[in-house]
């Protein structure tokens, strides 16, 4: 009797080994291509060869179609689709085996001036590929999203293209003169233009901020806050006027700059206010951002003010983007502040457009516009396209920059980043500024050499020059592959034998990723559940898997790099072969009794000690 229920309490034990879904959640999914042969073919064509290889694998598979002769799409709750494409391709009736992989329709707004966007899209070398970064986030939608602080000349926040986008914001300019809105500062934020005309060359306090020169000549009110709002968040696949890069990124409007300019203590205080800080005699901002945008400048060191400034907003997460200058010279400030993600500007083939300012502290650089033909009268080939208002002076009707009516300079090269970095954040609110400042940098697009042309610097701002790491930046701005690079680094678990019983499999984990510029120092390998005497031999990037039963084996892997930054991965392989030791069926007598007894509480041991997790000692290489 107690035999027979030795036997029960093996067969419990046999029970608990099932299989174990993916480790994604999702079924792999694999499309395998068998070799040509006519036995082969034959039973593929006839009832496929799914039967003969689960039965050898141990996996179940189940057959979905045949898209070709001698192909057919495998499926398996076992495994991910990775892990069973490569388990899969071992079987020597088997030419090859690859994921069966979904793809996904391209977002391509249908804004009516979207075409002429070339800047979003990858027909030019300098183009940013926001098509393919809005494949993996849009942002999100409503309160919970990303904002970006616009520290500009205020906005026109009755753009059609802008309505909605503009959670709130406030004028910062103390001065009412410089203002133009007879008050200081206020929650009033909208663009009241920047015009100068004869009243401005009469009025005292005016002449007192400016200077008389400044004030000689008329001037029309350049809307520049639109235009850079415009290039972040411009309402995006509502049928009208331009698509905003950030898609369904929000904006705070923060005004700055009047008649001829902004001074530092407003600017500092705005950029204070956009992160959450205290601003003296201004309402406490109830809604923070997440990038600040800075398409403001002026020669000169980066100043203490500065300095400090940006340490108090980056320490609350906040990431400044800052225009590097049109000086074609030195980046100016504040985008040459530690701290701060400069951005130069490229004419349309990747080169640095004569009036941007270049150098070290320049990090990365994005298309600012060039126009190609000089003729007087013809359109501007490669202006950015964005909102604006046509009002010479006072506001006019809202409206849209034309190739006419050109747009162009860092100013427009930064929104660009600024719009990136907020789809980061989106993706990973875990970000740091630093994070993403490096993940922007890792992720760019290698400069080109233009044959004939000089390296830069050149002193001619007519003139092009080919950009360097030294000059523009770790390269050009690839949205696509900055949002990519949200998600890196990244574990990855291949075994290279065959998930067989007794024997030894290698487990490599030389597929997991990281950052540009950075190496993997720390492979952790852990078995979180397997079978009776399951353990990982080895350290570093290809160990050894001891599996002496049949049955679910669950690896994890977690790597660390250079960095700091941690990544890991799950995986279940199902292991072919016995699922406890063979035991002696000879025998009987007096004892046998108590060693059915026995096994029972063997089995009951051996089920506890699979739930032990079994973990091989950190393993650190050098940097390469």
């Amino acid at each position: 009797m107690l035999k027979t229920l030795a036997s029960i309490g093996c067969l419990a034990l046999l029970t608990v080994s099932t299989h174990t879904l993916a480790a994604s959640g999702e079924s792999g999914r694999v499309i395998v291509k068998y070799r040509s042969g006519d036995n082969v073919l034959r039973q593929a064509a006839a009832t496929g060869m799914s039967p003969t290889l689960a039965q050898r694998t141990g996996l179940r598979l189940q057959a979905m179609s045949g898209p070709a002769p001698g192909m057919e799409v495998l499926r398996s709750k076992d495994l991910d689709s990775q892990a069973l494409a490569s388990r899969l391709a071992r079987e020597p009736e088997v030419e090859y085996a690859v994921p069966d992989r979904r793809r996904l329709a391209r977002t391509l707004p249908n804004d009516a001036l979207f075409s002429s966007q070339w800047y979003l899209q990858s027909t030019e070398a300098a183009a940013i590929n926001m098509v393919s970064a809005w494949d993996r986030s849009k942002g999100a939608i409503g309160t919970n999203g990303t904002l970006v602080a616009v520290i500009d000349t205020g906005v026109r926040r009755d753009h059609p293209d802008l309505a909605g986008k503009i959670v709130g914001g406030y004028d910062f300019i103390a001065d009412a003169a410089l203002g133009s809105d007879g008050n200081g500062r206020d929650a009033d934020y909208s663009d009241p233009g920047d015009y100068i005309d004869a009243n401005d060359r009469s009025n005292a306090a005016l002449i007192d901020i400016c200077g008389a020169d400044a004030l000689a000549d008329n001037t029309t009110s350049s809307w520049h806050g639109t235009r850079v709002s415009g290039l972040i968040a411009a309402a995006t696949d509502n049928a009208i006027g331009i698509a905003g890069a950030g898609w369904n990124i929000r904006l705070l409007a923060l005004r700055v700059l009047g008649k001829c300019g902004g001074y530092d203590s407003d600017i500092i205080a705005a950029m204070r206010w956009a992160a959450g800080l205290t601003v003296p005699g201004v309402p406490e901002n109830q809604t923070p951002a997440r990038v600040i945008n800075l398409s403001l400048s002026a020669a000169g060191a980066c100043e203490p003010t500065y300095t400090d400034a940006i340490s108090a907003v980056t320490a609350k997460g906040v990431l400044i983007v800052a225009a590097a200058g049109n000086s074609d010279g030195p980046v100016e400030s504040p985008a040459n502040c530690p701290g701060v993600l400069g951005v130069a500007g490229l004419r349309h083939v990747g080169t640095k457009v004569g009036y941007s300012s270049f150098g070290p502290e320049v990090g990365i650089s994005a298309p600012a516009g060039n126009c190609v033909n000089v003729g007087v009268g013809e359109p501007c080939l490669f202006s950015l396209i964005t909102t604006l208002n046509d009002g010479v002076t006072a506001p006019g009707e809202n409206t849209y920059s034309t190739p006419l009516h050109t747009n162009y300079g860092t100013s427009f090269s930064a929104p660009l980043a600024a719009a990136t970095a907020a789809l980061m954040f989106d993706m990973n609110e875990a970000l740091t500024p630093a994070k993403v400042i490096d993940r922007i940098k890792s992720s760019a697009t290698a400069f080109p050499k233009e044959a004939g042309l000089s390296d830069c610097p050149m002193t001619n701002q007519d003139a092009q020059c080919n950009c360097t790491t030294a000059t523009c930046g770790a390269g050009m701005l690839n949205a696509a592959s900055a949002l990519a690079a949200v998600a890196l680094p990244s574990a990855a678990i291949v075994a290279r034998d065959p998930l067989t019983a007794g024997a030894t499999i290698r487990l490599d984990g030389s597929g997991s990723q990281t950052l540009t510029g950075h190496a993997i120092v720390t492979w952790d390998w852990t078995v979180i559940s397997a079978p009776e005497g399951a353990r990982v031999e080895g350290t570093g990037s290809l160990v050894s898997l001891i599996a002496p039963y049949g049955g679910t084996y669950r690896i994890r892997l977690r790597v660390v790099d250079d960095a700091g930054e941690v990544a890991s991965s799950v995986v279940a392989l199902t292991v072919a072969g016995a699922a406890t030791p063979s035991g002696d069926s000879g025998g009987g007598g007096a004892l046998d009794g108590f060693a059915g007894l026995g096994l029972l509480l063997l089995a009951s041991l051996i089920y506890r000690q699979r739930s032990r997790p079994h973990t091989t000692k950190a393993h650190r290489v050098p940097p390469r």
